[in-house]
């Protein structure tokens, strides 16, 4: 169905408040994972207080980028009830190593078992954002791994550095759900989310914003922020439940 719309562990205490609810302490930790090929894969991990399992997101940077990137984003996740992992893209920040998109692809899933792994996480509630190349790796993975409840697009293209998306959203997740948002300006994104919502036959949602922006761009415009904040935590909360009921 088709959906339009308009509009090592260091703990470090994080403090957030977002429209005006109760600030709430995060424990923040810097994480690693193992890759495929043995390279240590960086990352930060916010999980929330508590005893109860919560529903996760992983966040995939933009080429260039880091997993810092999406501090625009992860107060309002934490705000909503999920818990946060950020990382590093191999090649970028504090992953090193070279960049890959192939095996970046395979460190997607390494990730993903890494989050199920963590006791405050619920195996079945884990979903992926991702900017740019990051969304394709966000849309592919996701389509990867049957457990994973939806992808969130910020700029995906219909090819980037190799990295294809035209299967993972006509196939891949033809069950599930993906939410697809670029700028109208922004032609190989916006282009290429056309062409995918046109062969599309899954639950897929749209947002085409006017300008130019892209991938988490977008979500440092004054303009776009509030909007695009509320309906990435919108489009989660009606594919999955932050906590167990």
């Amino acid at each position: 169905m088709l959906k339009l719309f308009s509009f090592l562990f260091i703990p470090v205490i994080l403090f957030t408040s977002v429209a005006a609810q109760a600030t709430q302490a995060v424990e923040l930790q810097p994480v690693e994972a193992t890759a495929a090929d043995n390279l240590t894969l960086k990352g930060d991990y916010y999980a929330l207080p508590g005893d109860t399992p919560h529903a996760a997101v992983l966040l995939m940077h933009q080429f260039g980028s880091n997993r810092r990137s999406w501090s625009d984003l992860i107060p309002a996740l934490l705000d909503a009830g999920y818990n946060v992992l950020t990382v590093d893209l191999r090649g970028h920040g504090e992953t090193g190593g070279k960049i890959d998109w192939t095996a970046a692809q395979t460190d997607t899933q390494t990730w993903l078992s890494w989050m199920r792994q963590q006791p405050g996480v619920r195996a079945d509630a884990i979903s992926i954002i991702g900017a740019s190349i990051g969304s394709n790796l966000a849309l592919v993975g996701c389509a990867a791994d049957e457990q994973c409840v939806t992808a969130i697009a910020l700029s995906p293209g219909l090819d980037y550095f190799g990295v294809k998306t035209d299967t993972a959203v006509t196939e891949g997740l033809r069950k599930r759900s993906a939410l697809l948002v670029a700028a109208q300006a922004d032609g190989q994104s916006s282009n290429g989310i056309k062409e995918l919502v046109a062969a599309a036959r899954g639950d897929i949602g749209v947002r085409l914003y006017a300008g130019a922006a892209h991938g988490t761009t977008m979500l440092q415009s004054r303009k776009l922020q509030s909007g695009l904040v509320t309906l990435i935590i919108d489009w989660l909360n009606e594919h999955t439940s932050p906590s167990e009921s």
